[in-house]
């Protein structure tokens, strides 16, 4: 089934983004200037269709800067954690803020790699989607991932300290019980954001299956950043 806005007074069936009908040029919709991000991020957790109904809508993808700049906060202590198994204890060489450089460039590369991926192969199922709207529902797909920085890492840092990213003894070893509850809540975490892009993106091609293929392909491309940057970014 296509995502389309059908006319109510000609009955023509318009792209889901559109505003204007392209055969009579009536108004289908009322105009979404600006995204709220206060009322986005309650409808994120109670409504998350309607949320990412009004992220496409929107004329203006505001807000998806500073979002790109928190997840690549989150992505770069990811994989920090990563490297501690991937590269056993070690002291990190490379300046905390070029490897967060890095990662930021990585993960805005990706991004838009990812919504331009999105956007041609729904064009092959005669989807029409748009390349800002994609990018701004993968990022707008991401806040869980902020609720975590914001919330759980300073708690375990103040927790465990400097052992959290460290593989002997590991924070398991350390506070077993604590370790796993913001385990849990991290892997959690992790899941929501999935579902919630599934979600963005079910929204845009009311699709299962390309959702589900769309979604797949963004965690194969996230998990080999992640892993690899933790191999090279904190030793350069």
């Amino acid at each position: 089934m296509k995502n389309k806005l059908t006319c109510p007074t000609c009955g023509f069936d318009n792209d889901f983004y559109s505003r204007i009908c392209t055969s009579c040029k009536g108004y289908l919709r009322d105009r979404v200037v600006n995204i709220d991000l206060w009322s986005v991020i309650s409808l994120l957790i109670e409504i998350p269709t309607k949320a990412f109904r009004n992220i496409i809508q929107a004329e203006h993808k505001n807000f998806i800067l500073f979002l790109l700049i928190a997840i690549s906060i989150k992505y770069l202590i990811t994989a920090r954690l990563f490297a501690g198994h991937t590269l056993g204890n070690f002291t990190p060489s490379t300046n905390i803020f070029l490897s967060y450089l890095i990662i930021l460039a990585a993960i805005i590369l990706s991004f838009i790699l990812f919504s331009l991926l999105v956007k041609f192969l729904l064009k092959n199922f005669e989807f029409s989607t748009r390349f800002k709207d994609n990018l701004a529902i993968t990022i707008y797909s991401q806040v869980p991932l902020i609720f975590s920085l914001i919330i759980l890492f300073p708690l375990e840092i103040v927790i465990f300290g400097d052992y959290l990213f460290s593989t002997n003894p590991t924070p398991f070893q350390i506070k077993p019980a604590l370790a796993y509850i913001f385990f849990i809540v991290e892997i959690i975490a992790f899941l929501w954001s999935t579902f919630l892009l599934f979600v963005s993106l079910y929204v845009s091609s009311k699709s299962k299956a390309i959702s589900i293929l769309t979604t797949a392909i963004f965690i194969l491309l996230i998990s080999t950043l992640v892993i690899y940057s933790s191999k090279i970014i904190f030793t350069l």
